[in-house]
């Protein structure tokens, strides 16, 4: 970061100080627990958002007054969601962040200017201040863009065996190996969204001695229209695993439950956490784990490291990245096809959550130090994705 940028970002702070102080409330601690409450300076993604023209725009200032939780001598602290500090050195005003990628790294397809972005929610990856739960439990309402792929196993009722997430209202992302080249004992039949407990009918919040706090809306079932699945992928390589499925229906987006996630493009193209969120119900070709969503907060893995694991069963490319597999991290708890997420700056404006990963393979070592995840970089599908979509 240059000179001219540390400078712009320290007159922002000298304005924020003012703005702080006159809040006639301080968060002293963050509310949600995906989040540290740090120096503002050491989160990136309130820095990006600090270097925006301005005047900052008023929807800017109230997330700016959302996350602050303190100061820190005259720097606010803010609730810096899956954040590691960044190392900062104030003698040559300079801040330097580590990176998971080298210069030589192809970059991601530009779609700024692609005709099908308007397709996608602009209301997508809803940052929620969920209740604490403890563990690796997640709240009714705090992942609602997470699906559920149901198919046909020759049984009375159907089985999710695979995840996704909603990315428009006709649109599930998901992996190519749970649509194609199936075994002969499963059918794709279906989408479900909008559930959390797959053995209940209905799905709420509940204090610690069991009483409702807050219920979600009955979850949504639909057919699949089509099926769309990456030309290039083969299980060989196990590459370019990546998927879209097609509802036969609009997803109705008014209940809390049921939201779309955000799609790295432009500003929120990069991941720039040392972390990650994979969410999920465990389930795999063998069936569900959980019969609730569970979280697992995993460490991103650098490229060269996980080239290293896996060079003697297949290639890591820079269209894969890994998370998980150290300090006997469990990363189970993630579906194939399910999400790997982080908060970004989305349209340069605003926090959101944004899906970075598709959920691949590597997690039948569930848990195993020194084997992480894989999972589909879906920065570089963008192209494809918008491509693949049709009204």
């Amino acid at each position: 970061m240059n000179y001219t940028v540390i400078t712009e970002i320290n007159m922002t702070l000298t304005y924020l100080f003012v703005f702080f102080l006159a809040l006639t409330t301080i968060n002293a601690q963050c509310s949600d627990r995906r989040a540290s409450c740090i120096n503002i300076r050491n989160c990136p993604p309130v820095i990006a958002i600090l270097q925006r023209p301005r005047p900052l725009s008023a929807e800017t200032l109230q997330t700016l007054r959302n996350l602050q939780c303190g100061f820190q001598g005259n720097d606010p602290m803010v609730c810096c969601l899956n954040a590691e500090p960044t190392t900062t050195t104030t003698t040559t005003a300079t801040v330097t962040t580590a990176t998971m990628t080298d210069s030589a790294t192809p970059s991601p397809p530009d779609v700024m200017n692609h005709p099908n972005l308007r397709l996608l929610d602009s209301g997508c990856g809803p940052i929620t201040q969920p209740r604490v739960f403890g563990g690796n439990k997640t709240g009714v309402f705090e992942f609602p863009w997470m699906a559920l792929i149901a198919y046909d196993t020759g049984r009375l009722n159907p089985e999710f065996r695979c995840g996704g997430t909603i990315i428009s209202s006709k649109y599930i992302l998901t992996a190519a190996h749970c649509v194609t080249l199936l075994p002969s004992t499963l059918r794709l039949i279906g989408v479900r969204v909008g559930d959390h407990d797959i053995s209940k009918e209905r799905d709420c919040d509940r204090d610690e001695s069991g009483l409702e706090l807050e219920c979600a809306e009955r979850y949504q079932d639909f057919g699949v229209e089509s099926v769309h699945y990456h030309p290039d992928y083969t299980t060989s390589k196990l590459q370019n695993d990546i998927a879209i499925i097609r509802l036969n229906s609009s997803v109705d987006f008014r209940p809390l439950n049921v939201k779309s996630i955000c799609l790295p493009y432009g500003t929120a193209a990069k991941l720039n956490q040392k972390r990650a969120i994979v969410t999920g119900w465990g389930a795999t070709e063998f069936g569900p784990r959980s019969q609730d969503l569970l979280q697992a907060k995993l460490p991103l893995v650098p490229h060269e490291q996980c080239k290293d694991v896996y060079k003697r069963t297949t290639e890591i490319w820079h269209k894969q990245l890994c998370a998980g597999g150290l300090n006997n991290i469990d990363s189970c708890l993630g579906d194939s096809g399910g999400p790997l997420q982080a908060p970004g700056i989305y349209n340069g404006r605003a926090v959101r959550t944004v899906q970075y990963g598709v959920v691949s393979y590597g997690l039948k070592q569930c848990g195993t130090e020194g084997y992480p995840g894989v999972y589909t970089k879906v920065a570089y599908y963008m192209d494809w994705i918008l491509d693949t979509m049709t009204d």
